[in-house]
């Protein structure tokens, strides 16, 4: 008997071996999941020179999968600016994922969505009013982006123009210049104003009150045409022209592109009420050398020819500033006809005086693309970029 082994019941006992410990199966991990959502709107472009392109617009993002407007902190844009552009953050990185939108406290149609590089990236259209929720998914995995895209709805029947002609007068001629104006800057005394009563801001969440603070009006003024031209002794002319050409921004300073003089523009009660009026006004002015360029001797004797103006109502969001929307316009023109009086003795300053001179003007605002609310101000054709109308202009001189 082998050693160690008394009998046969402890020779089979040793021969048994203990069974081994079963080994628990680890649930499956879903291998690739959606972890954010990332947005950008592109910056408003320049007209005349396309180069010119404000800086994108980059969003908050999202990396939670709640809808609550709550819970989940919407972005606030205009309705009507340029397309959203969406990417989706994956791991592992470059998956794709499929993409949704739906209403969220709002009972608007849906804006429709394109997807873009297999997946990884979408476009969202902005044309429709309120709350909507972006939903990323990938496997079981998702990922929402809120956003609220506030409806700037200007009523133009509510809009109050006035013009005044017969404040066409010398601005200060002297030696050199022979200047004009067409107005002046003050109360009662402006060549053109007009004033939208009723701006209605319409955002999101069940009272729709939701974003409206962050959005603001403001007025963006195009020189659409220039033809001022002065005429000197024996058939000399000199002819206004923009620098850099048309349409060319009109604000009031450099910095901005649009009218922000508390002279020239207002909005009440304030620009973060959900019901607003917008009023602007102006009075251009002009100047021609006193004698022809070319032309020793040869003395300025009559001004003819108007500056023209776009002028529309405009709003940016305080989260995306370089994305300027505009919603309605209105056309006006500053006709500068007159004479050059010199008296006596002669070579005396000329002074500039009304002769025909008078501003015209539509009679109200007209919305610019009424199904979507607004649009993109480079799109709808309006210059954002300098130079300045009144930041100075360039001289064409005949002969």
């Amino acid at each position: 008997m082998p050693k160690g082994c008394s009998n046969k019941t402890e020779a089979t006992k040793a021969a048994k071996k203990k069974p081994p410990t079963p080994v628990k199966k680890k649930k499956a991990q879903c291998p690739f999941k959606v972890v954010e959502i990332k947005a950008k709107v592109p910056g408003t472009e320049g007209i005349r020179d396309k180069t010119n392109k404000k800086a994108d617009n980059v969003l908050k993002s999202s990396n939670t999968d709640m809808e609550s407007l709550k819970n989940n902190s919407p972005a606030i844009l205009v309705r009507g600016c340029k397309d959203i552009e969406l990417e989706a953050v994956t791991d592992p990185a470059g998956k794709s994922v499929t993409w949704e939108v739906k209403p969220n406290e709002n009972k608007s149609a849906t804006p429709s969505i394109t997807t873009k590089d297999g997946g990884k990236k979408a476009v969202l259209k902005t044309n429709k009013p309120g709350a909507f929720s972006v939903i990323a998914k990938l496997n079981k995995t998702k990922v929402v982006w809120n956003v609220i895209f506030v409806w700037v709805k200007v009523l133009p029947k509510t809009t109050v123009v006035k013009t005044r002609s017969k404040l066409y007068a010398d601005s200060g001629s002297d030696a050199t210049w022979t200047c004009f104006r067409s107005g002046e800057f003050v109360k009662k005394k402006y060549a053109w104003r007009a004033l939208c009563k009723t701006v209605k801001l319409i955002g999101g969440g069940k009272n729709k009150d939701i974003g409206i603070n962050k959005v603001e009006l403001h007025i963006l003024q195009n020189g659409s045409g220039d033809s001022l031209t002065g005429h000197y002794k024996d058939g000399g002319t000199c002819l206004e022209q923009p620098k850099g050409g048309l349409p060319v921004v009109d604000a009031t300073g450099p910095g901005s592109p649009f009218i922000v003089s508390p002279s020239c523009f207002k909005v009440k009660p304030n620009n973060t009420a959900a019901k607003r009026s917008i009023w602007t006004a102006d009075s251009p002015a002009g100047a021609f050398r006193k004698e022809h360029k070319n032309a020793a001797g040869k003395l300025i004797q009559s001004i003819t020819g108007s500056n023209d103006f776009i002028t529309a109502i405009a709003s940016t969001s305080k989260e995306a500033p370089n994305a300027i929307v505009v919603h309605a316009k209105i056309q006006w023109s500053a006709n500068y006809k007159g004479k050059v009086n010199y008296g006596k003795p002669p070579g005396a300053i000329g002074k500039y005086k009304r002769d025909g001179a008078k501003t015209t003007s539509g009679k109200r605002y007209k919305m610019i693309s009424p199904k979507k609310g607004g649009i993109d101000a480079g799109e709808a054709g309006f210059e954002t970029f300098e130079p300045r109308f009144n930041g100075g202009t360039d001289e064409v001189w005949n002969p």
